[in-house]
């Protein structure tokens, strides 16, 4: 988890007011962190990933201001207009399609400010940017640019300009080859025939997105004006991250104003901070809390957590600031209430009953299997229930029909997952460079839509192999060994499925009924997820119980 480095001096500083120290300290865990390290007057503090938003001193100190009373509710940063414009080109619709930015003005740059300013960029191109995957950051010193400003996608060898930490001009293509950053995330534009480039009027470069910035625009602590992008392939992960930048600067009194984005006919100002609404049924509140509090504390709890909140026909309306990412359900805001209420006044209960647990029948059959695939020398993951239609049946070559996400978060995740398979394969993808052979596998839940029915939970086994010489009969074996294992009396017959080779792949029946697969996966599907080299994969529905038990 990201580790947030602190000063007294610097967190009074931005508060606005000289709080006791010892009260800092003892506040800042009950907002969800721990204390890492504390050595005199600088802390190092673990902050947990679902906020983002206190990955900087000012973030910090702005919900330090709230919790304490000493500022609580809603904050509002003003957004001016301005004449910037960024003409986004049709060329990087397939490389890297969302762009979004805001103009920074009179910011207090030294070297401890600039340090806070590049750990904010990576913990956030790691956690909400998946490694630079999804978004990626870009702060410019904009004293040097002539607006208005270009995104495009280039050929690799047409463009040449100096990268940070570099001290010659080069090429796209030899800064992927030759740079640390490039190297680092060269995979992230592996087979596109251009790369996304972001200029001014004058063709001068300001970013190499997602990999890096241009010297022209380095930050210093004479810069007092700035130019944020932020590229990305997610647009609503891409705005949640200017906001997160822009109320960080704006916390530390710049100035915010937007930029026009540019896109064929499209027009779109950013950022934008306008505050997400939602509402919290107080019953429901009390009874997940398990304690009474009326809706006007839940009120002032919610305002203690940055929110404003006012009650009317039986529910609370809830405005929650454009930076806090971590808001998906009203269960959500019944947590920020127990926050902000106080995990410490919390009252006391006795347990009501008292109960000696046992795994369910179904848990039994799951870890004899993960026993088994352990023995056959198999590593154990786990991955996302949600998905995409993208990766979990157009890459399979598989038609099913799915359960989709009425309110989807990100375009990675619009269906639950109706097989494990290519969210193995997508980790295989993610450890492309590592040395082979890999094996993994997964012990997880799917959902199957049923006609006439509700959609069912089923308790799934997959495994995948990637191998130089991975073939049909390494998976035949490892079918057969697992039926063995795990002693189910079930047959294996030829049969076809999308996402393997025609002739090389098994099916696992019971009662005639299919109740798995196997085989060596189809090269398209290999193609599709960029991996290289052979796989094999085996996935099986597991019993609910076992089979010596009755019926599953």
């Amino acid at each position: 988890m990201p580790v947030v480095k602190l000063r007294y001096s610097e967190l009074v500083d931005l508060l606005g007011r000289k709080v006791p120290r010892e009260t800092l300290l003892d506040t800042i865990p009950m907002l969800g962190a721990d204390l890492e390290r504390v050595e005199g007057d600088e802390w190092g503090v673990e902050f947990f990933p679902n906020r983002p938003d206190l990955y900087s001193p000012p973030g910090v100190a702005r919900a330090l201001r709230a919790y304490l009373g000493l500022r609580p509710g809603l904050v509002r940063y003003p957004v001016g207009s301005s004449r910037w414009r960024v003409d986004v080109a049709p060329s990087v619709r397939k490389v890297r399609p969302v762009l979004v930015g805001a103009l920074v003005d009179g910011v207090r740059m030294d070297d401890r400010r600039i340090q806070s300013l590049m750990d904010l960029q990576e913990d956030l191109h790691w956690g909400l940017g998946a490694r630079r995957r999804k978004v990626s950051i870009g702060v410019h010193d904009r004293a040097a640019l002539s607006p208005p400003l270009a995104y495009e996608a280039v050929p690799p060898d047409s463009v040449s300009f100096v990268p940070l930490q570099g001290e010659k001009e080069m090429t796209l293509r030899e800064i992927l080859a030759e740079h640390p950053k490039g190297r680092a995330y060269a995979h992230l534009l592996a087979g596109s025939p251009r790369y996304p480039l972001l200029r001014d009027a004058k063709g001068q470069v300001l970013s190499f997105p997602p990999i890096i910035n241009g010297t022209l625009t380095t930050v210093t602590g004479t810069t007092r004006d700035l130019f944020v992008d932020v590229t990305g392939t997610d647009e609503i992960a891409c705005r949640r991250a200017l906001a997160i930048v822009a109320a960080h600067f704006a916390e530390d009194g710049a100035k915010l104003r937007a930029v026009t984005i540019r896109a064929g006919a499209r027009r779109v100002r950013t950022p934008d901070l306008s505050p997400s609404r939602r509402t919290l049924d107080p019953a429901r509140a009390r009874a997940l809390l398990g304690f009474d509090l009326s809706p006007r504390d839940m009120a002032a709890c919610l305002a203690r957590m940055g929110h404003r909140a006012s009650f009317s026909r039986g529910r609370l309306r809830v405005e929650s600031p454009a930076w806090r990412t971590d808001l998906l359900h009203e269960v959500d805001l019944v947590e920020d209430v127990a926050i902000g209420h106080g995990y410490r006044e919390v009252p006391e209960t006795a347990p009501r009953s008292v109960t000696f647990g046992a795994p369910l029948a179904s848990e039994r059959v799951g870890e004899a299997a993960r026993e088994a695939m352990l023995g056959l020398g198999y590593s154990e993951v786990m991955t996302l229930s949600l998905t995409s239609d993208r990766e979990s049946h157009e890459a399979l070559h598989v038609l099913r029909s799915r359960v989709t996400l009425a309110n989807p978060i990100t375009e990675d995740h619009t269906i639950v997952r109706t097989s494990l398979l290519p969210s193995l394969l997508s980790i295989l993808r993610a450890n492309v460079r590592r040395d082979l052979p890999q094996q993994i596998f997964e012990v997880g839940d799917v959902v199957t839509p049923v006609p006439k029915g509700p959609p069912e939970n089923r308790r799934m086994l997959a495994a995948v192999r990637i191998a130089p010489r991975a073939s049909f009969t390494e998976a035949k074996s490892l079918a057969q060994a697992l039926l063995r294992d795990l002693a189910l009396p079930w047959q294996i017959r030829a049969t076809e499925h999308g996402a393997f080779v025609e002739g090389r792949c098994g099916g696992l029946f019971r009662d005639d009924e299919p109740w798995g697969v196997f085989g060596e996966i189809h090269p398209r599907t290999v193609e599709a997820f960029g991996l290289g080299n052979p796989v094999i994969a085996l996935e099986l529905r597991l019993p609910l119980r076992p089979l010596a038990e009755g019926p599953a």
